[in-house]
């Protein structure tokens, strides 16, 4: 087939990444967490309520619930972006961009430091958003192509490729 793509791995392609896993094989678990923490607020704003309903100070515990409940909100508002802010400090020096060709056989990964072969089995889940296709090896470990540096066949072309070679169905993310 001899599809390519050129990927940079800054904070976009590492955010959608972390979407991809949450949305794909981490999905179970992300709900769960979800619903934990909307459980953590519901009870942390009752708390506060029941406190000020009656007619006492907020005081430092209050305080201290209305902060917690406030980092509750923004990790879950902004999950993928902090996830993204670990990844890019665990980045390699040299595998910010990376080149892959896709083939019948397989696919190759290149980077500043080295060369990677990979074998369309080891794909656990594949996502696709507004501009990545997304794989998820693990629920821990993934890879990003970006669809605008596609060279060799189209998106559509890659897209039933890649379900093919998988046996997954690719799913589109928002």
């Amino acid at each position: 087939m001899g599809i390519q793509f050129e990927t940079d791995y800054n904070m976009e392609t590492l955010t959608a990444m972390a979407k991809g896993l949450r949305k794909t094989v981490r999905k179970k678990r992300s709900r769960r967490v979800h619903i934990f923490a909307a459980v953590v607020l519901v009870l942390g704003i009752l708390t506060i309520l029941a406190t000020v309903a009656g007619g006492e100070p907020l005081g430092a515990s209050g305080v201290v619930t209305l902060l917690a409940l406030l980092v509750v909100i923004l990790v879950s508002l902004f999950e993928d972006r902090l996830n993204a802010w670990f990844a890019r400090k665990r980045l390699l020096p040299g595998t910010e961009h990376a080149v892959a060709t896709f083939e019948e056989d397989g696919y190759v990964s290149a980077t500043g430091v080295t060369e990677s072969r990979f074998s369309y089995a080891q794909i656990v889940a594949v996502a696709e958003t507004a501009r990545y296709f997304v794989f998820a090896l693990s629920s821990h470990h993934t890879q990003a192509y970006d669809k605008r540096t596609i060279r060799g066949g189209s998106v559509e072309d890659f897209r039933a490729f890649i379900a093919e070679k998988t046996g997954k169905l690719v799913e589109n993310i928002k």
